[in-house]
């Protein structure tokens, strides 16, 4: 199964993807079975503007070489739904992959996603504790800044601002369901991601 990636940096890409082959485990179908294709964005305002330029790249594709597309976006404070709505205007009626399309949109930012299950955060980084959930901010950096402190704090490496911890960190959440409950955007794309998984399983 081949799935193409439009991925803002590597934090997204780790956890993300990450969370996708453990989903497609829950749903049976092995790790090993998913062929990876990642196309990496800068984010920030340009984000918008380089979608409109994958979306025309991904127009030279095959579609029977693509199963589906993983589109994520930091929310941005804007939030899931018109996230969505703002990246959708960038998709013309009639381009192949319209209709195979999974957004995730961490709210506001994929840092947050990192340390919703502190168990899984303390755990997947070797942590003695994981930082107290923080409350909802949008300022930029918040949740990042709030990663380094606890890296630093415990004398962990990281040179990807603990991108690198992302698989261990998925791998250690107990309950994808009452993970994602936390954040909406998150369980939409959980239930999205089982849906098409199971689609595909059906033929």
């Amino acid at each position: 199964m081949r799935i193409l990636y439009f991925l803002e940096d590597r934090a997204q890409e780790g956890f993300i993807k990450a969370l996708v082959e453990r989903i497609a485990k829950e749903e049976s179908i092995p790790a090993e079975s998913l062929i990876a294709d990642i196309r990496s964005a800068r984010g920030g305002y340009r984000i918008i503007k380089e979608f409109k330029k994958f979306l025309k790249d991904t127009i030279k594709i095959e579609p029977s070489e693509i199963d589906f597309l993983v589109i994520a976006v930091d929310g941005n404070c804007k939030g899931y739904r018109d996230r969505v709505k703002e990246l959708e205007k960038s998709i013309r009626p009639n381009h192949p992959f319209k209709d195979r399309v999974v957004y995730a949109v961490p709210d506001p930012h994929i840092e947050r996603w990192y340390i919703m299950d502190q168990r899984a955060f303390k755990e997947g980084v070797g942590l003695n504790r994981a930082p107290d959930m923080p409350q909802y901010k949008c300022k930029k950096a918040y949740y990042k800044q709030i990663l380094n402190q606890a890296l630093k704090e415990s004398n962990v490496s990281s040179l990807l601002t603990g991108a690198e911890y992302a698989e261990r960190i998925v791998e250690n959440i107990q309950d994808l369901e009452s993970f994602s409950r936390q954040n909406s955007g998150c369980q939409t794309f959980i239930e999205d991601l089982k849906r098409i998984f199971k689609s595909k399983m059906r033929g």
